[in-house]
Formats: structure tokens, C-alpha cells, sequence
């Protein structure tokens, strides 16, 4: 009997040998696909996807029995380069096998699943060019068939197949009506299956090729938070009361309000939650402690695990959210932290679905298919598993069947892809029986958007509930803040702003917070205040934070913030955007550029923060420096000054923090309805995922590829900043990896960190930027990410406003880079 190999190590001398018997890791990898799947998805199609998975699972490398994959693999005997691939060959069998059982569709998904396995999923369409006579393909099907009859008996045995040998057949032309048909009926539940399936598979395939075990959730206790706060009794309170609670009670009143909804009896039939509450009332907490509740009830009715999902929009304030979950958790449960500040290395590789016979690491597998209990993550790998084509994030995508998913600071999402982003939620409660909490001060119209755009046009009918019922009752009564509008004209430069603006509005003992668009303008800013400061005399202590400056700066930076306010001095914080979600500071004031009203609300989280009676109705200017266009678009601009202006009107030129809720409303209600605002693109990407067109050459068209949730439209350069002695341990640890005299493990473990937290993303058009590109051989670390050597940093990098943005080209608008 031929032993026949799926995997491969080399010997210290630098001989190959085989490591997995191909027999072993196929029922090993249909085993664990078969264990994670979720028996209470709800795909109806007329074979059990369970048979289906286990047939993908035994199918997929039947190519690797061929003696050209063999002879690679060992590097013993010669091989055809081509002939030496796998994917197609096992898909095409299993397509044969469907085929001739009458089940078309399912045939088709069988050989797409296979094909891609080891790479990212592309337009189904494609696989027409597959049924043509005599090509190229049908050559190389053939010859690899040969080379296994001799062994066909043995691995039809070991796959449990009699009749395989009659499925060794290369698909005809009806292969191109099976594909058509489907493109007739296009449905949004085969993307959800398609991805499904996919992502089980990928997701066992590389686990086992990487000798990872699956991880087995825990049941977390569901009182948890109890421990770490104290249970609370829901005490009911009319709005007038509300109003007399200091903000603990307030806390305590949300949290006891969340959880009354668990006593309903038919809170298990929930799939769609939203929490809308004011800023630094407890949410992350109270979001976790009903999950925790939620979980411990599926437990009991539906009979399994369910995994927790946090997702936030910020690097930034990921960090806060671990330690919270952590002290919370303990040791009752795993959690898993999966987030990066620039993850380089992929970004940078030239072969990302050229995945075939990698050595898969154990710790990359755990935190790349999230093996816990609970997840903390950013909304970048979130939401482009949700709504994506690439293999390394699809790994995951199985895991949102069944699971608890919060969505933090959904306000942040671009007003566009609100309709797409709302429907792939829905979808995914539909199909997968996933339960999702979306979290915000704002409330921004996701679900309403996508039941106007698409949800309600595919027939389908939406369903969401609010777990603070009263939320309108709760905003009315905080009074820590109001935002006072300074908009009639637009302000000239910064030091009309010192002059006209800062200098009437605050004083000495008042700490503050000014909150810019653009980063220049923000770094200009910032040397107007400090030499506003440094003539008058004043002991302020200045900071400035954006993504100017390197991640290991900016938590610095907040660190400091957080302990100067605790201290009672009085700081002025100069930033950009990237201080509006999370960020635990508490200001006695503030200013805001023109911006979206939902993030000039979050702005105003940062004051008062605290609720101090003391500092009621603490003053947040909204400011006009004309540069919203510039970010974000000329209908945000223009809606969002008027509502302002609006409400200034109606409340006697100011606008109390009671009447917030009311100012959104009405802002995203004009917004929404904007004829200028187009969800053009949602609804095609959306069309796209129906049609299964993952991906595609054709610019015209938008594929689920084109899906980002941060668009840099290629304007942007990433750099390495060699800013000290651990940027340049880091720097040699990735050079000696990229040359390999360094394992991916011991840089991840020991450097991955620092790496990136020395990288910055810029606009191209910087002259600094131009400067760094003519002299390529010195000051770039690979193809893509340029580098500030040790000894030049202090010609383009300023230790406290970052990257030198002094002389920018002649482009007028700035990439939003906060």
C-alpha cells in the first residue's frame, strides 16, 4: 500500500519528510468542520449542508494523491509545475458526483468551495471558463487522473467511495446552463451559505495543518458583572425623576432597564437589539452583562455555547475595552484580543492566496480563528468577514452562526454603507442565528436605512428591539454639556481662532479639548496654542494626539491626558477625530470644527464627562474652519450646519445636552433623505453578494471585494518611524524574518507589537513623503512601507505632532487619516 502525504517538514541536514498521512488529515479536517457546525442555522436547501460539508471535506485534496503533488511535496522525483496543483482536481470529482445525482446547484458550490480553498473567493461566473473543449485545464484534469489509477482502489477505501473512479470525468457545457440558471435566480441566502461552508472549511483545513485543536467554550457564569459592580433591581422612574438621579444611579437604572428584557418570554425569538444611551453611561458593561445573561439562556433552550463578539471602531480604545472585559471574566473563560495597528506583514505580501502547503502556526490559527470564549475586535475584521471575499478573513466568518455580536461606536460607519452593513446584520440574524447588539449615543439610522434600501425591497421584514425602551427619558435627563454653535462665518486661520474664538471663550482654569478635521490643520493648531500659552505666561500643559503621531505615542498621550485631569490640573488637548469614540477623558470644555452631528455629540462625551453638578451644561463650541468638505462631503456639511443652526435658533443659541437626541434625529432624518446622498453602491454590493461575485477585473462593477470600511482611495503611504531603541530591535527582528533567519512565531511573540506600533499612515502628496521615495534603496523596508531611519527621524518627524506636514503638495483636500 502507497503511503501518501498531505503536508511536509524538513530535516535539520534540509531534507523533506512527510509529516501527515493525507488519509489522516482529510478525516481530520471533515471532522472539525463537522463539529463546528451550528445545527441551528437556518439555510433551507434541498441536501443537509451537513453532507454536503463532509463530502467538501473528504473531496478537497483529492488532488494531493496525485504523483506530481507528491514528488512536490517531498521533493523526490520530478513534477509538473502544473500539474503538481491540487484544488481543481477534487472539485471537479465532487461536482461530477452531485452532477450525477441530479443536484446542479449544489454540484457547483461543491467545485467553487474546493477551487478556492487555498486562495480568496471570486466571481462565480468564472467557472464557465471551465466548460471549454480541449483547454488547458481538461489537459491537466486528465494527466493528473492518470497518475492515480494505479492507486485509484486504495484511496477510493480511504474516502469511503466505491464509485469514484466515475467521477474522474472533466465537467461539459452544462457546467456553463448550471452556472447561468443560478445567475437567473439570485439570492442572498447562497452568499451566506457559500461563505459559511467556506469558512468551515479553510478554518478545519489550516487548524489541522497546523496541529491546533479546537477550542471548547466554556459556560461563563452570567452574573459575572454582579461581581465586578453589584446587582442591580430595576426600579422604574417617570422622566421627572430621572432627572433628579446622580450618575451612578443613572448607570444603575440603564443596566437594571437592559436586563428587564431578559424576563420576557419570548426574548430567545430576539435576533436584532440596538442600545441607545448617552456617552459614559455604562455601556460596554451593560452590553456584556446581558450577553453573559443571553448566553446563559441559550445554554438551557437551544443547548450550546454562544460565542461573544465586541467589535469597535479604534485601535485606540480596544485597549480600555480588554482590561474591562478582563477584570470581568477572570479566569472563568478565554478571550481573545484580535486586533493590529498595522498589520504590515500582510499588507505587504506578494502571494496572499498563494497559501498552499504553508507551515501554519498554532498561536496565528488560534487568534486568526478566533478559538475563545469571547472576541474583542475591530470593527476593519468584523465587518470585512461579514461583508468580504479573502480567505484569511473568511476563516472566521463561520463563527458569527450562532453567536452574541455587540457592535460598539456604530456611529463611526460611514452614512453610506449604513444600508449594506444594517441588511448583512439582518441576513446574518436570518441564516446564521447570530444575535446582534448595536451600541451608540447617537442612534444613526443602520437598520432603518437598510430596511428602506434593500431589506424591505427582498420581501423580508424587520424586526428590531431597543433594550433601553426609555432611552429618550435617560438623554433628556443629563444636563452635562451643551454645544453653542460659532458658525455664521468660517474662520480664516488659526490665529483668527486664538484671536476670536479661544481666547473669549477660555480661561486659565479650565481644562479643554479642541477637536480638528484635518491633521494640518490640527499640527497648526497646536504650535498657535502653545505660543498663545508660552507669550502669556501660562502653566497649561498642551497635548496633541492623531494619527500623526506613531499608536505607541498616542496611548502615551492619553495616558498622560487621563492622569493630569484625575490630578485636577487643567491640559488643553489638541486631536483629531480619533479622541470622539471610547476615549475615557473628562474636559471642563471644549472645541469641535464643523463635522457630523453625531460626531460632535461624541465630542461632547468628552466634557463633563462625569456628570459634576457643578459644571452643568459645560460649553462645547462648534467652530467653522470650511474644512468638513474636506473629510467628509459637501451634503454632511451642509445638512449638518443647518441643523445646527436650527436648533441654536429654537433654543436661544444653545443647545442643551436634553435636546441632543432630538438634533440627531432630525440631522439623519434630512441626511438620510438627501436626493445627493446616493446608496447606489450599497445596493450593488449588496446585488453582488445575491450573484455570489465575490470578485472581479471589472472596475465598473462593485464586488463584495470593493466592500471597505476604511477607504484611503490609494492616497496613502504607510512608514516605519525608527523613533527609538525598541523601533530598532523591531526593525531588525522584520528584517531578519523577511530574510528568514527568524520563525513568524518568534516575531509575532517578541516584536509583531513594537513593529507596528512605529507605523504611520500619511497622504502621498506630503513633499516629506516625495523626499523619502527618490532615495528608495534607503528608506524603504520593502516594497510599500518606507521607513524614517534612526538618524534622519528629527528631519521628518516631530516627537509631539508627528510626521512633518509643512510643505504638502498642491492638493486640496487632506484623506481622513485620524
Amino acid at each position: 500500500m502507497t503511503i501518501f502525504y498531505s503536508h511536509s517538514k524538513q530535516n535539520p541536514d534540509g531534507t523533506t519528510y512527510g509529516s501527515k498521512h493525507l488519509v489522516d488529515h482529510t478525516m481530520a479536517v471533515t471532522d472539525k468542520a463537522l463539529r463546528s457546525f451550528h445545527t441551528h442555522i437556518t439555510m433551507q436547501t434541498n441536501q443537509p449542508l451537513t453532507d454536503v460539508l463532509r463530502l467538501v471535506g473528504l473531496y478537497h485534496d483529492l488532488g494531493k494523491y496525485t504523483t506530481h503533488f507528491q514528488n512536490y511535496l517531498l521533493k523526490s522525483g520530478g513534477f509538473n509545475q502544473e500539474l503538481k496543483q491540487h484544488a481543481k482536481f477534487g472539485g471537479f470529482a465532487l461536482y461530477q458526483k452531485y452532477s450525477s445525482l441530479g443536484l446542479d446547484n449544489v454540484a457547483l458550490w461543491a467545485a467553487y468551495l474546493i477551487f478556492h480553498h487555498h486562495k480568496s473567493l471570486t466571481d462565480i461566473n468564472d467557472l464557465k471558463g471551465y466548460a471549454v473543449e480541449d483547454s488547458t485545464e481538461e489537459y491537466i484534469f486528465n494527466q493528473q487522473a492518470k497518475t492515480i489509477q494505479s492507486a485509484l482502489e486504495q484511496i477510493a477505501v480511504e474516502l469511503n467511495e466505491p464509485a469514484l473512479e466515475s467521477y474522474l470525468k472533466y465537467p461539459d457545457k452544462k457546467l456553463i446552463k448550471t452556472v447561468r440558471d443560478l445567475e437567473r435566480k439570485p439570492n442572498i441566502q447562497n452568499y451566506f451559505l457559500i461563505s459559511y461552508l467556506f469558512s468551515l472549511l479553510i478554518e478545519s483545513d489550516k487548524l489541522d495543518a497546523s496541529d491546533t485543536t479546537l477550542y471548547t467554550r466554556k459556560p461563563l457564569p452570567s452574573t459575572l458583572v454582579d461581581l465586578r459592580l453589584k446587582p442591580v433591581l430595576f426600579q422604574p422612574y417617570t422622566p421627572e425623576e430621572l432627572t433628579t438621579l446622580g450618575q451612578n444611579e443613572l448607570r444603575s437604572y440603564v443596566r437594571g432597564a437592559v436586563m428587564q428584557h431578559l424576563e420576557k418570554s419570548d426574548i430567545l425569538e430576539k435576533r436584532l437589539f440596538t442600545l441607545t444611551a448617552p456617552t459614559g453611561i455604562g455601556k460596554t458593561l451593560t452590553a456584556l452583562d446581558f450577553a453573559l445573561r443571553l448566553k446563559a439562556k441559550i445554554r438551557t433552550k437551544e443547548q450550546y455555547e454562544a460565542q461573544i463578539i465586541y467589535a469597535l471602531p479604534f485601535i485606540n480604545i480596544i485597549e480600555q475595552a480588554i482590561a474591562e472585559y478582563k477584570q470581568v471574566i477572570g479566569d472563568y473563560g478565554q478571550i481573545l484580543a484580535h486586533y493590529q495597528f498595522a498589520d504590515a506583514l500582510e499588507q505587504l505580501s506578494n502571494k496572499k492566496d498563494d497559501e498552499e502547503n504553508q507551515g501554519w502556526n498554532q498561536k496565528t490559527m488560534l487568534l486568526d480563528t478566533w478559538q475563545s470564549d469571547i472576541v474583542i475586535t475591530t470593527f476593519v475584521q468584523f465587518l470585512q468577514t461579514l461583508i468580504g471575499n479573502r480567505n484569511k478573513l473568511l476563516k472566521k466568518f463561520h463563527h458569527y452562526a450562532g453567536a452574541i455580536v455587540i457592535l460598539d461606536e456604530v456611529q463611526t460607519i460611514r452614512l453610506e454603507q449604513l444600508p449594506l452593513i444594517g441588511a448583512a446584520l439582518f441576513y446574518a440574524t436570518k441564516f446564521l442565528n447570530t444575535r446582534v447588539i448595536l451600541m451608540t449615543a447617537t442612534k444613526p439610522k443602520t437598520f432603518e436605512l437598510a430596511n428602506r434600501e434593500i431589506i424591505a425591497k427582498e420581501g423580508d421584514v424587520l424586526n428590531v428591539t431597543e433594550l433601553l425602551t426609555e432611552h429618550q427619558a435617560v438623554f433628556a435627563a443629563f444636563k452635562r454639556t451643551k454645544i453653542i454653535p460659532l458658525i455664521s462665518d468660517p474662520i480664516a486661520d488659526e490665529n483668527e481662532f486664538v484671536e476670536d474664538y479661544f481666547t473669549p471663550n477660555w480661561s486659565v482654569n479650565k481644562s479643554c479639548l479642541i477637536v480638528c478635521n484635518l491633521v494640518k490643520r490640527s499640527v497648526d493648531l497646536f504650535t498657535a496654542i502653545r505660543e498663545y500659552l508660552g507669550d502669556r505666561g501660562y502653566q497649561n500643559k498642551i497635548y496633541y494626539l492623531s494619527t500623526n503621531i506613531v499608536p505607541s505615542h498616542r496611548l502615551r498621550v492619553i495616558d498622560q491626558v487621563k492622569l493630569d485631569l484625575k490630578a485636577g490640573f487643567k491640559p488643553i488637548l489638541i486631536a483629531t477625530q480619533c479622541v470622539e469614540a471610547g476615549v475615557d477623558l473628562d474636559f471642563d470644555m471644549g472645541f469641535r470644527d464643523v463635522g457630523p452631528i453625531d460626531s460632535i455629540v461624541q465630542v461632547a462625551g468628552r466634557i463633563n464627562r462625569e456628570n459634576s453638578a457643578d459644571r452643568n451644561h459645560s460649553p462645547l463650541y462648534v467652530i467653522d474652519f470650511n474644512d468638513c468638505e474636506s473629510i467628509y462631503d459637501r451634503t454632511t456639511a451642509t445638512q449638518s450646519r443647518q441643523a445646527l443652526t436650527k436648533s441654536a435658533i429654537e433654543n436661544n443659541g444653545q443647545i442643551p445636552e436634553e435636546k441632543y437626541l432630538t438634533l440627531i434625529g432630525e440631522y439623519y432624518d434630512n441626511l438620510s433623505a438627501d436626493g445627493i446622498k446616493s446608496f447606489k453602491t450599497a445596493r450593488e454590493i449588496f446585488g453582488s453578494m445575491k450573484r455570489l461575485n465575490y470578485d472581479n477585473d471589472d472596475k465598473n462593477t462593485h464586488p463584495v471585494s470593493s466592500f471597505q470600511v476604511i477607504d484611503q482611495k490609494g492616497f496613502a503611504v504607510s512608514i516605519f518611524i525608527e523613533i527609538d531603541e525598541e523601533a530598532l530591535s523591531a526593525k531588525n527582528a522584520f528584517l531578519a524574518l523577511i530574510c528568514r533567519k527568524m520563525s513568524k512565531e518568534t516575531f509575532d511573540t517578541n516584536y509583531k507589537l513594537a513593529f507596528n506600533q512605529r507605523i504611520i499612515t500619511v497622504p502621498k502628496y506630503l513633499s516629506k513623503v516625495k523626499e523619502l521615495q527618490m532615495d528608495k534603496n534607503y528608506n524603504q523596508l520593502v516594497e510599500g512601507l518606507l521607513i524614517v531611519n534612526r538618524g534622519e527621524v528629527q528631519n521628518y518627524y516631530d516627537e509631539i505632532t508627528g510626521f512633518d506636514r509643512r510643505k504638502e503638495g498642491a492638493s486640496a483636500n487632506e484623506t481622513c487619516f485620524f
